[in-house]
């Protein structure tokens, strides 16, 4: 079956991690005989990625939406998918072109569903998604939400909804190697701290201020003043994300944090949750509705409610936290990779052939 892509970009290095998750999905569905068409857009940055191919397929490349509209068109036509995903290059007028095709299928993904069903449950308008609604759509797939995904009917129209959460790349989400730089016992990565700044100060900052012969890493942008202050805290503003497998083995335990409007959504196994299970660590997460869905609390996960949660846990035995991370590990990489995800999209598009699932 062809299925055509929309959304995607060749890379940038502040994107990294999202291109390189979508090429591996991509990858793994051509691998299953299907025949994929990836529309991105060049990246200013395109030159220093590794290069890739699609077997079977082909990735149509430009830097004007106007010059590949015709080309993009014609593919989405004659596929049995044409999916865009949203918040990506030219998201709404590939979504329009979408929606206008002769696709057997045509389907919108929001990899950001919760901020986009917390601007619904406010009114707000999305400027990612359609300016008329989803009900052009014959499914709009999101990476998160539960039961609120339910939102995206009521207040944008669509027909169907079905979740699809974010995955891993088990090759390059592995172990990393300690860093002197980087020692730690408790680390935090997070790429826009003010918007995790609930669960910034009441899990990070008010242990490190209680627990003061500790360490503490924070990594990220946006970060608070009182972070920097705190002689504790040593904070990494311009930290490359490539280096989070080595940053985490560096630490005795990671501290994985909501966006407080994920938290508020529920349902929000973020890529920064995946990946640290994946990387091997020992991690303690704020509480959010469906946690236990993903991870099991206690045995593979420790889950903060209260600033005592969190201080407990820098206590416990090391051999301890380092089954809890090996025990996560392994169900991340049973349940939430590349490979895995194919799997669910298949069942949910009712793909054919390819292998077995």
């Amino acid at each position: 079956m062809k299925i055509v892509i929309f959304g995607l970009t060749t890379g940038t290095l502040a994107d990294a991690g999202h291109t390189l998750r979508w090429r591996s999905l991509v990858q793994a569905l051509a691998l299953r005989g299907h025949r994929v068409i990836a529309v991105e857009r060049e990246g200013p940055d395109a030159a220093g990625n590794p290069a890739w191919s699609i077997p079977g397929g082909e990735r149509l490349i430009y830097t004007d939406w106007d010059a590949i509209a015709v080309e993009a068109a014609r593919h989405a036509d004659d596929s049995g998918v044409a999916l865009v995903v949203a918040h990506g290059p030219d998201a709404r007028a590939a979504a329009a072109l979408v929606q206008e095709s002769k696709s057997a299928r045509r389907v919108l993904y929001d990899p950001d569903a919760p901020s986009s069903l917390a601007a619904l449950a406010a009114g707000e308008a999305l400027a990612h998604l359609p300016v008329d609604g989803l009900g052009g759509f014959d499914l709009v797939l999101a990476s998160g939400g539960g039961p609120a995904l339910e939102l995206f009917r009521e207040k944008a129209g669509a027909v169907a909804v079905a979740p699809l959460y974010p995955w891993i790349v088990p090759e390059a989400h592995k172990p990393g190697t300690s860093q002197r730089r980087y020692l730690g016992d408790l680390c935090c990565v997070a790429p826009d701290a003010g918007a995790m700044r609930e669960g910034l100060d009441r899990f990070f900052i008010d242990p490190a201020q209680r627990l003061t012969r500790r360490r503490f890493v924070l990594a990220g942008g946006n970060l608070p003043d009182v972070a920097r202050a705190a002689p504790n805290v040593v904070t990494l503003p311009g930290f490359d994300p490539a280096e989070t497998g080595d940053l985490l083995a560096s630490s005795t335990l990671t501290l994985a944090l909501a966006r407080d409007d994920e938290r508020s959504v529920g349902w929000c196994p973020t890529s920064r949750l995946l990946e640290a299970a994946a990387y091997g660590s020992a991690i303690v997460s704020d509480r959010w509705e469906g946690l236990e869905s993903f991870f099991e609390p206690g045995r593979e996960i420790l889950v903060a409610a209260q600033i005592d949660d969190v201080t407990t846990a820098m206590m416990l035995p090391r051999n301890h936290l380092a089954d809890l991370g090996q025990r996560a590990r392994k169900r991340v990489l049973a349940e939430h990779s590349a490979e895995r995800r194919v799997q669910e999209l298949r069942g949910i598009l009712d793909l054919q052939g390819g292998g077995d699932d």
